[in-house]
């Protein structure tokens, strides 16, 4: 025990003078948390709607000057053959080529105007709200002119109510993936490099037992895995003012256990990889596809229906989604109890192959 101790102190201390590796612990994933949060993917994009007036009325104008008060909308005005060329190029949603005296100014029977609208048919969604908008505020008009009273009224009411925004959560895909990297990369780049050197095998021949050895490294990294992620929750809670809603009790167990999972992963990659050279090309032809299908960026249900009933089964998706139901929606066990259930199940079926695969002397080529 004592034994086992002394060796988890020293390979805390290694850890913690290799900058390497506290690099990619803790500033990567805060520079990639940094990118993603600052994108801004919780804001609507403004439609943005071309206007074309010759010499407006007085009347005609405040209709425009309306037009721009609309949050929704980014109004350019210019001329038709001006909007027409940024509609054909994409630049606009939306082209609205308005009459003059589209609004009356005199008394007597108003005559009927039309508005040319030029859609892009490349951008539907916004131009149909965009068209929706115009047609209320061209019904309110008309209510206006015929001076015909109003039958109806909403009464709007504010409630609060929580929502979730991209950085809460982006932050729990982000812990988990720097777990992911950390228990892969650092396991199988070292563990491989000692087989290379004989340092392995030359520890067979001294009075410390192999297990000793690996169960030193294995706790180093779990403890390395909390403290990441207590660190990276930090600045995602003081710097990003991510919301954490849920228990950081249940945090911990998801953490442990993930780590313990791409732990087994990367013994396993240790154990198959010859060289070091070997090692980006297999872990990256496994953690690859996980950055951006487990669920880390990007919700699931945003892809295709058929890739969705594949990538479920992904470790990093369990994880993630684990650390998301309790950092973001505040949920307790029972919610994420099928997710700690899998990432058991991978972390036995993982620590199995990396026996199978691992062994304590360097490979012959």
């Amino acid at each position: 025990m004592n034994t086992t101790l002394h060796l988890t102190l020293s390979a805390i201390k290694m850890f913690a003078r290799n900058k390497q590796a506290l690099f990619f612990t803790i500033f990567m994933p805060v520079i990639i948390m940094g990118v993603f949060g600052l994108i801004g993917f919780d804001k609507v994009p403004k439609i943005e709607l071309g206007v074309v007036t010759q010499n407006p009325s007085v009347q005609t104008q405040q209709f425009v000057e309306q037009l721009k008060q609309i949050s929704a909308f980014d109004v350019t005005t210019g001329s038709e053959p001006e909007e027409r060329e940024a509609l054909s190029t994409g630049d606009r949603a939306l082209v609205l080529l308005i009459p003059d005296e589209l609004i009356p100014t005199g008394q007597g029977q108003p005559q009927r105007q039309t508005i040319t609208v030029l859609k892009n048919v490349g951008q539907e969604q916004q131009a149909q709200t965009a068209i929706s908008i115009v047609s209320q505020i061209l019904d309110k008009t008309t209510i206006s002119i015929a001076q015909a009273p109003e039958l109806f009224a909403l009464d709007v009411q504010s409630i609060n109510a929580r929502n979730v925004r991209y950085i809460d959560f982006l932050l729990p895909g982000i812990v988990a993936l720097a777990v992911m990297q950390m228990a892969v990369f650092s396991v199988a780049f070292v563990f491989v490099d000692y087989k290379e050197k004989g340092i392995l095998k030359r520890l067979l021949a001294t009075p410390l037992k192999p297990y000793q050895f690996v169960t030193a490294n294995v706790v180093t990294r779990l403890l390395v895995a909390i403290m990441q992620s207590a660190i990276l929750i930090a600045i995602g809670a003081l710097i990003f003012k991510s919301h954490i809603v849920g228990s950081y009790w249940l945090i911990l167990p998801s953490v442990i256990v993930g780590g313990a999972m791409f732990l087994g992963l990367g013994f396993t990659i240790s154990g198959l990889a010859k060289t070091v050279e070997a090692v980006p090309a297999i872990a990256n032809l496994i953690v690859f596809p996980m950055l951006f299908l487990g669920g880390t960026f990007f919700p699931l249900d945003t892809m295709p229906s058929w890739l969705q009933g594949i990538v479920q089964f992904l470790p990093l998706t369990y994880f993630s989604h684990a650390l998301r139901e309790v950092m973001a929606n505040g949920s307790g066990f029972d919610a994420i109890k099928t997710d700690l259930l899998w990432m058991t199940g991978w972390a036995v079926v993982l620590i199995i192959l990396a026996n199978v695969t691992f062994k304590f002397e360097e490979r012959r080529v």
